[in-house]
């Protein structure tokens, strides 16, 4: 249980880290009363899904890339597209 809540908060601070880089919210102090404090948080919804679909894009893109250059690899180092022929057996 406490490996699952550490992960939790361990998602939870990436999360929070990430955002605040990409300039996903904002968070200001705003005017208050005298003797208290207050924060204003501004969510951008629309850089998250645009930042999303561009990360989304480039993992495709990446997949794509890798599946093209999955050719089979010699003992020599070499690629070839074609893998070996099996030993026959006399």
């Amino acid at each position: 249980m406490r490996n699952l809540l550490a992960l939790f908060a361990t998602a939870v601070l990436t999360f929070a880290g990430i955002g605040w880089y990409l300039g996903w919210y904002r968070v200001r102090p705003a005017p208050a009363p005298e003797g208290h404090r207050s924060f204003h948080v501004d969510v951008d919804g629309k850089k998250i899904g645009d930042d999303i679909h561009k990360g989304k894009v480039k993992f495709e893109e990446a997949l794509e890339r890798n599946g093209k250059d999955e050719g089979v690899t010699r003992a020599d180092g070499s690629k070839t597209d074609t893998p070996p022929k099996p030993d026959s057996e006399e």
